[in-house]
Order: structure tokens, then C-alpha cells, then sequence
């Protein structure tokens, strides 16, 4: 599912129009993306998951064309773990 799909879905459920839903979502992730951004925050929506920004340390990687040795620069990248209702909804067919 892409975000227009996303949109859609959000809009039909909802009963107002695509517009606002795109709106909703891009506001949605523009706080989401600030939190993260403002600093070591996590953001929680209970039972679906949590985003946090983990630290990558730098590190000597190399090319796979031409084998050369190449430094990896440190850098921070968000994360996002699954919840407990999440996990439990995805498994509840298998048993």
C-alpha cells in the first residue's frame, strides 16, 4: 500500500474527503519526523509501534565493483519496532 492508497482508505473510512486525509497523513508524519529530528525522542502509538533514531557508528567498508577500501561515516537512522498488538494481530492465524 502506498501513501495515496493510504489516503484513500483513510478518507473512506472516515467520511471526509481525500484531501483532508492526505492532509491528516502528511501532518502525521511532519510530527513524527520533527520528534525525531529534535533530538534522542521516541515516538509510541500504543499497540501498533514505536520510532526512535539509533546511532551507526563509522566503520571500513569497501566497493563490491572494485574492492577498494572505503570509510563508512558515522550517522543516525530511524527505527521502528513493532508493538504488542501489531505483533499479536500478525500472528493470530498461525496458531
Amino acid at each position: 500500500m502506498n501513501k495515496r492508497q493510504l489516503a484513500d482508505k483513510f478518507a473512506e473510512r472516515c467520511d471526509i474527503p481525500k484531501s483532508h486525509a492526505n492532509l491528516y497523513i502528511n501532518t502525521m508524519v511532519e510530527i513524527i519526523s520533527e520528534a525525531l529530528l529534535a533530538g534522542d525522542q521516541k515516538v509510541t502509538l500504543s499497540d501498533f509501534g514505536t520510532w526512535t533514531v539509533s546511532q551507526r557508528r563509522k566503520f571500513i567498508g569497501h566497493n563490491p565493483k572494485t574492492l577498494s577500501r572505503i570509510q563508512v561515516p558515522a550517522r543516525r537512522i530511524p527505527v521502528f519496532r513493532a508493538g504488542k498488538g501489531l505483533k499479536e494481530a500478525l500472528n493470530k492465524d498461525l496458531g
